[in-house]
This record gives C-alpha cells, sequence and structure tokens, in this order.
C-alpha cells in the first residue's frame, strides 16, 4: 500500500539521477526531442550549467523516493523600460500515484518563496495541458500578446497519415482552403526579392557583435528575454542543449539578426522542422524575410514535410511567414505571467504597447 504522506523540500545535490528518472516516467520520455548526450546531461545544462549557474528547484519526497519536482530557471528579461530578474517555470512533474493530494500546490509555495528571497521580480510559465490551463487561469493573468503556433506542410496527406490526426478529412479541406487564400493574398503583395546587401552565413557560436546587436533592439522592446553573447551560446550553441543550427545575417561585420532551426529526429520516421528563433533589427524586415526563406529552403533540402513556428499576433514578422506558406494553427500559446514585486509603471508600458514591441519564441522556454 503507497504512503500518502508526503515532504515538500529545495533540491540537493544528488537528487538529479532520481529526478530525471521521474520526468522520464511522467511524460514518457524526457525530453520529447533527440539530444546527443545523456538526459542527466542534458538536465546539468539546462538547471545547472545556465548563465545565472544556479535554479530554483523544489521536490517532493515520500519514503526517501522523489515522487515530484518544479524547476525555475532564473533569467533577465526587459519589461518596459527596465531589465529585470525572472524566472521561467519548466519541467513540473507529479507521479501517476501521488497525484490530487496537494503536492504540487505545496512545491509552487516554495517556488514563490524561493523567488521572494531571490529578489525575482516577475516569472512567467507556459502549458498546453488543459487542467493546467483551467487552473491557472483562475489565478494568474494570460500575456496580453496574443501568440499563436504557425505551421508549413508540404504534403498533407503524407502529414495526416503520420499524425493520425483525427477528423482528416475536414483538416485536409481546411488546410488547402487556406493556402488557397494566402496563395491569391501573395499574388497581390510586394515580390520577396532574392538580391540583398547583407550575407548569410551559418555560425556554431555568437561572438561579441552580438553584444552590439543586443544594444541596438533593446530600447525599442517592452518585453524580450535580454539576448546577450553568454544567454544565446549556452540556449542554442551547447550540444548539450540539442542540434540547433544558428544563421546570422551581417554586413560589414554589423549583424542585422539571426535566426535558429532545429529538425527534431524524436520521431525517426517523421522528423520535425522547428524555426525556434527569430530575430532582426526592427526597421530591416527585410532581414526577416531573407532568414525565413533560407529557413524554409534548409528544411525542404533535408525532405522535412512540416514546420513549426510560433509568432506574435499581428506581429510583422506574422506576415512573413504568411508569405512563405505558414498557417496559423489556431493553437494559443497559454503564457501565464505573475509578478513578485511592484513594477506597475513597467506593466503599464508593456499592456499599452504594440504586438512589434514584444518578442516571444520557443527558445524562451523549452518546448524544442
Amino acid at each position: 500500500m503507497l504512503r500518502k504522506d508526503y515532504l515538500v523540500r529545495p533540491y540537493c545535490s544528488g537528487d538529479e539521477d532520481e529526478i530525471v528518472q521521474l520526468l522520464q516516467l511522467v511524460f514518457n520520455g524526457w525530453p520529447h526531442f533527440d539530444i546527443k548526450c545523456d538526459p542527466l546531461d542534458h538536465w546539468k545544462w539546462k538547471f545547472k550549467d545556465n548563465p545565472s549557474k544556479s535554479s530554483l528547484i523544489s521536490i517532493g519526497v515520500t519514503d526517501d523516493k522523489i515522487i515530484s519536482c518544479s524547476h525555475r530557471i532564473t533569467t533577465r528579461l526587459k519589461i518596459g523600460d527596465s531589465v529585470l530578474l525572472c524566472s521561467s517555470v519548466l519541467d513540473s512533474a507529479v507521479h501517476p500515484n501521488f497525484r490530487k493530494m496537494g503536492i504540487y500546490t505545496k512545491m509552487d509555495e516554495m517556488g514563490r518563496e524561493f523567488m521572494t528571497k531571490s529578489g525575482i521580480k516577475y516569472s512567467f510559465r507556459i502549458t498546453g495541458n488543459p487542467i493546467l490551463v483551467k487552473h491557472h487561469s483562475k489565478y494568474r493573468n494570460l500575456f496580453q500578446h496574443i501568440t499563436f503556433e504557425y505551421i508549413w506542410i508540404q504534403d498533407i496527406d503524407w502529414h495526416l497519415q503520420m499524425m493520425h490526426t483525427r477528423s482528416a478529412g475536414l483538416y485536409k479541406y481546411g488546410f488547402r482552403l487556406i493556402k488557397l487564400v494566402n496563395r491569391f493574398r501573395n499574388t497581390y503583395a510586394l515580390p520577396a526579392s532574392s538580391d540583398h546587401d547583407f550575407r548569410i552565413k551559418e555560425i556554431t557560436s555568437f561572438d561579441d557583435a552580438i553584444n552590439q546587436f543586443w544594444n541596438k533592439i533593446k530600447d525599442h522592446y517592452t518585453f524580450i528575454v535580454e539576448r546577450n553573447k553568454d544567454y544565446l551560446n549556452w540556449r542554442y550553441c551547447d550540444s548539450r542543449g540539442g542540434n540547433y543550427v544558428v544563421k546570422v545575417a551581417e554586413i560589414g561585420g554589423q549583424e542585422l539578426g539571426y535566426i535558429v532551426l532545429r529538425v527534431n529526429k524524436y520521431r525517426e520516421n517523421y522528423p520535425v522542422g522547428y524555426i525556434v528563433d527569430l530575430c532582426t533589427l526592427p526597421d530591416r524586415l527585410d532581414v526577416a524575410n531573407a532568414l525565413v526563406r533560407d529557413a524554409v529552403q534548409y528544411f525542404d533540402d533535408r525532405n522535412v514535410n512540416v514546420i513549426r513556428c510560433q509568432v506574435i499576433k499581428n506581429h510583422p514578422y506574422e506576415k512573413i511567414f504568411k508569405r512563405y506558406g505558414f498557417l496559423n494553427k489556431r493553437h494559443r500559446i497559454h503564457v501565464f505571467c505573475i509578478p513578485h514585486a511592484t513594477i506597475s509603471d513597467e506593466l503599464i508600458k508593456l499592456q499599452t504597447n504594440s504586438p512589434n514591441k514584444a518578442h516571444f519564441v520557443y527558445g524562451d522556454y523549452d518546448e524544442i
């Protein structure tokens, strides 16, 4: 008979093996993308070797066995005019035999205590779990800019066959209708010229030029994770994090923007392409256009049938993705935001600004 008493405590060195085993059990495999290292090494990259060199981790224990965990990564987020110490909530799990006992709530309470002591001003969490969406909607605010997932599909029949989609006939009809409408719109849109005054190159790490790029764009945004050299190299250029492809657009040694791609081969018979991050100088939409065009060609050359990306509604990038055949899945990314200190001035500026002032992509959490 299972014991129903438990203790929620902070993470201690040596807990990581059991934590990873729990994550793999609860999520039926963790992480859900292909990595070239052991899952434990991936966990260490994520929660021990991040730029802050720390994480806020709470766990539930019974009989000296870990039955739950909740992770928070600290990061620097620009909100309004200020860059604040913030956190994102990742990889929360409760063993199936110990659910509906209040364990998740107690871990959340401990997490809030951690954040207060650490001086964290703001946190956000993303979930697609309908139960958690309903729960968080009662106590937390949704990010004011609606964020959608977009999808590009080359062969719709193959996609439906591999994904075992319900109502496949209706889905196929809707997809083809929307694609036809977009094609009609694009007939009257300005042509996407391939001639430009910059070059696109693949890199294996970001150098100091990316810090100059960040200094140029930061005043434009009222919501964006700080994109400096240390953060981007940790997020996209450490092999323990995944096999990302990073391309930058530059002219005369000056970076105009970058794009991050990934082919997820977790399902070996049906790899999925992701545009994980796209960021350019605000006045260089031609750069964003060229980077997206290059990305579509990259995936097409590798026979990737489906590409996913994340776009803020009415952001200028949305039109660019539509131009290249990306369709809105009508799947909203639920981003719940929680201020943990008095930052009313920053929040007011955030709420009154347009979508082009916000940047939020897959790479800002752990979707891929």
